[in-house]
Formats: C-alpha cells, sequence, structure tokens
C-alpha cells in the first residue's frame, strides 16, 4: 500500500491543462502524474509541472468531475488529498482532509505503454541553460496561454528572454512561486514551424 499527500489547490490548478488535447494524446496524458514529489499536467501542447514534495514513486491520478469539484471547494481550506494506492489490486482511493470519501478507482493503469509521459523529465532538460538567440516564431493559441495562466499559482507568468522554437521547448515561470513551471510547446511538433512576425506589408508602404 502507497500513499500519495497533493494539496487540493495543486489538483485544481494543474487540471486546467487536461483539456484541448493535442491529436497525438493518448489515455495517459489524461491524467495527473505524480512523480516522486512532483506533480505534472500536459496535454502534449503545454506541460506543468509542480514541485510538491515527498510522494516517493510514481502514480497517475483520474481527475474526473466529482474529485475535481470537491477539491475546488476544499482548496480554500489548504486541504491536502491523500491517495492510498493497492498496486497489486490495482485499485486507488482518493481521501480529502475535510473527511470526502472518493469512491471510485482514481488511479489509471493501462496496458497501453506510457513512454512519451516517463520521458517528461527529460523533455524539460532540454531547457536547460537559456537559449544562444532567438530563433523563429513563437506561436501562441489563446486557450494554451489560458491554460497556462489558470494552472499558475499567482496567475502571472514570465517567459523567457530568448525563445528558441526549432529546437527547444520554451519555459515559463511564475514569478512568485519558485516550486511551478510550466513548459509550452514540450514535443516540437504541437504547433510545427512558424516564421517570426513583422509587421505587413500594407502597413510599412
Amino acid at each position: 500500500m502507497t500513499d500519495f499527500i497533493i494539496p487540493c489547490d495543486t489538483v485544481v490548478r494543474l487540471s486546467n491543462v487536461l483539456a484541448n488535447f493535442h491529436e497525438d494524446a493518448d489515455e495517459w496524458f489524461h491524467s495527473l502524474r505524480i512523480d516522486n514529489g512532483q506533480v505534472v499536467a500536459t496535454n502534449r501542447r503545454i506541460m506543468v509541472v509542480e514541485n510538491v514534495g515527498n510522494n516517493e514513486g510514481i502514480f497517475h491520478l483520474i481527475v474526473d468531475a466529482a474529485l475535481l469539484q470537491q477539491c475546488r471547494v476544499e482548496a480554500p481550506f489548504s486541504s491536502k488529498l491523500t491517495i492510498n494506492v493497492n498496486e497489486t489490486l490495482r485499485f486507488a482511493v482518493a481521501k480529502t482532509t475535510l473527511g470526502y470519501v472518493h469512491a471510485p478507482n482514481c488511479g489509471l493503469w493501462s496496458a497501453q505503454p506510457r513512454n512519451i509521459y516517463d520521458q517528461w523529465r527529460n523533455i524539460v532538460m532540454q531547457a536547460k541553460g537559456t537559449a544562444k538567440k532567438s530563433v523563429g516564431g513563437m506561436l501562441w493559441e489563446a486557450d494554451a496561454i489560458s491554460q497556462i495562466a489558470a494552472a499558475a499559482p499567482s496567475g502571472r507568468l514570465i517567459f523567457e528572454e530568448k525563445i528558441d522554437t526549432l529546437t527547444r521547448p520554451t519555459v515559463v515561470r511564475d514569478p512568485d512561486d519558485s516550486d511551478w513551471f510550466a513548459i509550452f510547446n514540450p514535443y516540437l511538433d504541437a504547433f510545427g514551424d512558424s516564421p517570426a512576425a513583422v509587421l505587413p506589408a500594407w502597413m510599412t508602404l
């Protein structure tokens, strides 16, 4: 039996990323991954990571509507979600600080390989350091930006000084929380290549 404990607020915020999935996102991307102290959410277009500490091991949490709603109710009270996992039975029960028990199995077990999600740390490390120069045009989609902002603790975002859209993902940080960051376009094919924006010819004539 393994226990994972994460703040209800983290569940609520990071679940905002679990929408508008890239066509290559399989069932694993529809869950929150708890990975040795970090909670990860991605839809292949964006990735959000929050450090919550402790929590040894890896678990994929299915966040259904009822569980998410209860976490929304309890988040203002700093409640935590405790997940009791029985690997043998492949069954997990979630409980909140205020006493809510989520009876349905909240764990994701699948015969499908999850090697792409397993590589999330390697993907993040591609953005280690800073880009030498800005390259390419960064294509923004309103839903992706709003999802990242909604997942951030303060709702405010800071992008990298230099953005290389062709060879590395782009890091986004919350200026008020050092335990959170996001990756824009973690899988470089999510948006495709875009030329950098310039003023239109009709404006410069």
